[in-house]
């Protein structure tokens, strides 16, 4: 055994061998082994038990040589103090550092409301300012700078208009820079705004040649839409739209190209490859959604009219979500439209959803409510057109009545096509293309479920707020159109006459149009309007179950005939009631009006007495 620890002595112990000791030392004392015993007696020392290094308090060797290097703490005042002054001397390298400090301070007072001096002050700065900056080539510099940009839009409000012209010269070579800018892009918008026409005329001829790239650029494509909207000539818009032609009119405009097929006309060749290079332009755009753009809406409508079919389908498909969107032009609207028309099933329920949540807003819009009349023409699906469109239309009805364009909407739901209601060139517009477009329901079919979902609301309103409708001409109108659309024995029909007839029969019934009061039955307009809705009782195309005619015959009294038949229009009225009315309501007439003999007698107007032959 000594022999053996020899041996292994022959050399330092290595760790390995340590533990491996330990580990031996502790299986041999359970067993009883000899190596125990030697440890008790004090055998060999690298047999021994390794005894723990004692530690300080802080968890650090006695002697310290484990104890980590202390860390320098860093003084973070210092720190940014060194940094700020760093940074001021890199500026100060610079030549224009003491002109940028004055021009600071002289917008720190600029950006007051009120100035000590007044406007005289307010001038004195500006032209401080601009003789600080001008022809240094210090303007291109400062747009495109976030500290510096503001002040440049204070010159351009502030400034007179030769300052501007002055300002605009520097500025204008670099258009492009600075709409690309998010700072520069507001100087843009200023010169814009208070820049004579001239300098507007030279901004959006500094866009031309890069008319796609700033339409496609999310920082430049609101603006780009703001000077082609507001500002753009006819020929500067047709410019803009031929640049998505493709690459050969961004250098060189033709006048005579104002449609993309003119692009095409006399070479058939050229127009497979103007379609792909304005579909890839356009497919550019749409995938950064930026179609809130006049000049990509009406790029879009010229395409979907002469792509082919497949190009078409695939770009229904992308514009189906976006709807709402292209909907706030005349151009975009009539994108809308073609995908309306030529979407599939699926594309137009698409289109319905997204129309959902906007679809009072959209229909009270300018161009937008086109696109909902669109959709109530030719969606076969009426069901799902009442569930997610109509109900919410007929919820809203009262306010889209006082709406110039929502009462189109509505009146769209009763006498659909009318030509005496809408435009004959829209009428012709919906006609031509409900026959290219994919509904398979007979138009009949379609226009009566509608009309089905939505006349009992409607004339429900009318007879629960006959002042509503009755208070000018124009809700007036949309009230017949509810009436006569009526057919069949429909009790809210009654209802409705009686309503009209106990406000009309009122003798203090009157209209206020902005600061006058006119009796009701003496106002021009609403006289026109009772009179066409008394004739249309004996309109043969209609089976009549009850009629304006009955409904005022047995309303007839004293009090409003003495008012009446004193008026020149109150006995038109009555006169359009008795020829229009059956016998029975004649017989009910005659009887009242011979009570008012003598009063009848008496007038002299042309309607007194035609009325008197009549009786």
């Amino acid at each position: 055994m000594k022999n053996n620890i020899d041996m292994e002595d022959s050399g330092p112990p290595t760790k390995k061998l340590r533990v491996e000791t330990k580990s031996t030392n502790k299986d041999s004392s359970q067993n009883g082994s000899k190596f125990n015993k030697s440890e008790k007696t004090g055998g060999p020392t690298h047999l021994k038990k390794a005894k723990p290094k004692k530690l300080l308090p802080n968890g650090k060797g006695k002697f310290g040589k484990n104890k980590p290097n202390p860390e320098k703490v860093e003084d973070w005042t210092e720190f940014k103090k060194k940094k700020k002054e760093l940074k001021l001397k890199r500026k100060q390298s610079k030549d224009s550092f003491d002109v940028i400090v004055r021009a600071k301070k002289i917008g720190e007072e600029l950006r007051r409301k009120t100035l000590k001096g007044g406007e005289e002050k307010r001038t004195h700065l500006m032209n401080e300012l601009h003789n600080l900056l001008k022809g240094k080539e210090l303007y291109p510099k400062f747009v495109l700078a976030h500290d510096t940009a503001r002040l440049v839009q204070w010159l351009l409000k502030y400034s007179t208009d030769l300052v501007i012209k002055q300002i605009s010269k520097e500025l204008i070579p670099v258009t492009v820079d600075m709409l690309q800018s998010k700072y520069g892009v507001h100087c843009v918008k200023r010169l814009l705004k208070y820049g004579s026409s001239e300098t507007r005329s030279q901004v959006i001829d500094g866009m031309l040649g890069n008319a796609v790239k700033l339409a496609s650029h999310a920082v430049s494509a609101s603006v780009v839409e703001y000077a082609f909207s507001t500002w753009a000539s006819p020929t500067q818009k047709q410019y803009l739209i031929q640049e998505f032609y493709g690459d050969l009119y961004k250098n060189a405009k033709d006048a005579n190209v104002k449609h993309i097929r003119d692009a095409y006309k006399n070479n058939e060749s050229l127009k497979s490859a103007t379609l792909g290079a304005t579909k890839a332009n356009l497919m550019r755009i749409l995938n950064k959604s930026l179609l809130d753009s006049g000049l990509v809406q009406s790029v879009l409508c010229q395409f979907l009219s002469e792509c082919s079919e497949d190009d078409r389908k695939e770009m229904i498909t992308q514009l189906a979500p976006h709807i709402v969107v292209i909907s706030n032009s005349k151009d975009g609207v009539r994108a809308a439209m073609q995908c309306i028309w030529h979407g599939s099933n699926k594309d137009k329920k698409v289109i319905i959803k997204a129309l959902k949540e906007h679809i009072i807003e959209l229909s009270k819009h300018e161009h937008g409510h086109c696109a909902v009349i669109t959709l109530l023409d030719c969606m076969d699906d009426t069901v799902l057109l009442h569930k997610i469109i109509l109900v919410d239309i007929l919820k809203n009805a009262k306010d889209l009545a006082v709406n110039e364009w929502g009462r189109k909407v509505l009146l769209w739901l009763v006498a659909p096509g009318d030509s005496t209601i809408f435009h004959p060139l829209f009428v012709k517009e919906l006609d031509q293309g409900r026959n290219i477009a994919t509904c398979k329901k007979p138009i009949e079919l379609r226009r009566s479920e509608i009309l089905g979902y939505s006349i009992k609301i409607l004339l429900d309103l009318v007879a629960n707020d006959v002042q509503f409708w009755l208070s000018n001409a124009s809700l007036a109108i949309e009230m017949i159109a509810i009436l006569k659309s009526a057919n069949g024995p429909d009790l809210e029909l009654e209802k409705a006459y009686n309503s009209i007839v106990d406000v009309i029969s009122n003798p203090d019934w009157k209209i206020k149009e902005t600061d006058k009061e006119t009796l009701g039955i003496e106002h021009a307009g609403m006289h026109m309007l009772l009179k066409k809705l008394a004739k249309y009782d004996n309109d043969s195309t209609v089976t009549k179950y009850v009629t304006f005619g009955e409904c005022l015959a047995k309303k007839l009294n004293d009090d409003m005939l003495k008012v009446w038949l004193k008026l020149n229009r109150g006995c038109f009225l009555l006169i359009a009631v008795f020829e229009s009315g059956s016998e029975e309501t004649q017989n009910v007439m005659k009887s009242a009006l011979k009570k008012q003999l003598k009063l009848l007698k008496k007038q002299s107007t042309p309607g007194a007495k035609i009325l008197l032959n009549k009786i």
